[in-house]
């Protein structure tokens, strides 16, 4: 198996905490893996059904499995670890070349060769378990590395970066002040991603499109809060609502408590930034927040909001998401922390790798292959 490149940081002050004992972790080891997508001719011949729309089951089955694999948590202990490992899915549209597909991982240790070791492991896993539609070519140089990971992005060097996050939209209960605020959900439909790889690839200048996530945990003091919340909502009568909107929105905060407390819930930091050199357009943004926010099943979403970093955050961002670290914004959910929170159903719903549809892949879309193969 070869091994990949690791870049190696010693971080001494680390600002976001994760598990007991994280204080002792300070060395960050990362690995950066280009995903090689297949033609729809290749990858047809993986089905075990008799057509394509069983080949297409399979492949999402074994990306949930792969994505629910990564939660890792201390359960004796009710707690994250504290070596704060962490995904990300990369797609770097980079123009007259192609969409770049990319994964990337770090982990933390107490030394610098812990850490190269616990990243060596984590790199064996991923290769290991990750679905077998692709194949992973991981960075062997510095210079891979940087390319694979959109560092030559988010370093700046191609210009004064454009950021943004997007996240699910969160809602004020009634137009007055300190009102409770209420807060959406990740969903998609089977085909919901197609729409982001396809406006992503057609987009005329560099971007990147990061999705981190990292597995957390709900804490009993957070717990208590969310059943207050959810009780002082029920409760409310005096508002300048009608009773059908007042009773829709206490059902679906119910609803949405109910599925944060419910037992063995898997939890994860869930976050999506976009960064460019150049402009980001409004309608990129709306295109990748729709998709990710659906309606369905008869049941009506709060949709989607799009946040742009303050003048000092434009600095501390590409290096946060150049460290694959969590970033907290602002937020009015009862429990802010939980505002960058989602649960396994979500996760599913926000991460979907490219695939090529039959016969001849989306028109437009050409994904890099290591091979310089056009991936159409």
């Amino acid at each position: 198996m070869t091994t990949p490149w690791f870049e190696i940081e010693n971080r001494q002050s680390l600002e976001v905490p994760a598990g007991p004992g994280y204080q002792d972790y300070i060395w960050q080891a990362q690995f950066a893996c280009q995903v090689n997508v297949m033609s729809y001719h290749d990858w047809s011949k993986l089905k075990w059904g008799f057509n394509a729309a069983a080949l297409f089951d399979e492949f999402i089955d074994r990306q949930k499995l792969f994505l629910e694999s990564q939660y890792d948590v201390r359960h004796q202990l009710g707690s994250e670890a504290p070596n704060y490992r962490t995904l990300a899915f990369r797609y770097i549209n980079l123009p007259g070349e192609g969409l770049l597909v990319a994964i990337l991982g770090k982990i933390h240790g107490k030394t610098e060769e812990k850490a190269r070791e616990s990243a060596l492991a984590y790199y064996n896993e991923v290769k290991s378990t990750f679905p077998y539609d692709y194949s992973l070519v991981p960075a062997q140089s510095s210079q891979d590395f940087k390319r694979i990971s959109g560092w030559n992005i988010l370093d700046g060097s191609q210009g004064q970066l454009e950021l943004a996050q997007i996240k699910r939209l969160e809602t004020p209960l009634a137009p007055v002040r300190n009102t409770p605020f209420l807060q959406g959900l990740w969903r998609s439909g089977p085909r919901a991603h197609e729409q982001v790889w396809r406006f992503l690839a057609s987009y005329p200048d560099p971007v990147l499109l990061n999705i981190a996530l990292r597995c957390t945990v709900l804490y009993e003091k957070e717990r208590e809060k969310l059943l207050k919340f959810a009780e002082e909502i029920s409760s409310i009568h005096d508002q300048p609502l009608n009773q059908q909107t007042l009773s829709a929105m206490q059902h679906w905060n119910r609803k949405h408590v109910e599925r944060r407390l419910a037992p063995w819930t898997k939890l994860f930091y869930l976050q999506i930034h976009l960064a460019s050199p150049c402009n980001l357009s409004e309608d990129l943004l709306r295109s990748i927040g729709t998709s990710l926010t659906l309606n369905g099943s008869g049941e009506v979403l709060p949709g989607y909001q799009a946040l742009l970093p303050n003048q000092s955050q434009t600095r501390d961002w590409p290096k946060r998401l150049k460290n694959l670290d969590t970033i907290f914004s602002d937020s009015y959910v009862p429990v802010s922390r939980l505002s960058e929170v989602a649960d396994l159903e979500e996760v599913f719903a926000a991460i979907r790798l490219p695939y090529c549809p039959p016969e001849n892949g989306f028109p437009n879309v050409n994904f890099i292959s290591t091979n310089n193969e056009k991936m159409t």
